[in-house]
């Protein structure tokens, strides 16, 4: 079996403490228009209570824009299998839409 890769830590990483799963940036230190989204494992897990129901994560997500800086989300498994599912059904959607006006635009589509 083989060593589980090692990601570097973002150069502007807002929690020390998480261990990088996967880090998508261009390079070690940003040059101008640099962004960058990395997931992470948080040391300890973070619960919290609302409206009686406890949600418990234990994982990070960063994203980091040069207009907006970093926005860290907390998260759990669930939450990325759920975004991964989101993701794939509004590309579907997009996919659909763009053949439909294409069609519309080709010569013979309707107006």
């Amino acid at each position: 079996m083989s060593e589980p890769e090692e990601f570097t830590r973002p150069w502007c990483c807002p929690e020390p403490r998480c261990t990088p799963v996967w880090n998508y940036q261009v390079g070690v230190a940003p040059t101008p228009g640099d962004s960058f989204v990395c997931f992470g494992e948080m040391a300890k897990p973070v619960a919290f209570s609302y409206d009686g129901s406890e949600h418990v994560n234990d994982l990070n997500h960063c994203d980091y824009t040069p207009l907006k800086g970093v926005i860290r989300w907390q998260e759990n498994e669930d939450d990325w299998v759920g975004v991964q599912r989101f993701y794939a059904a509004a590309l579907r959607k997009l996919k659909a839409r763009r053949a439909t006006v294409t069609s519309l635009c080709a010569p013979g589509g309707e107006p």
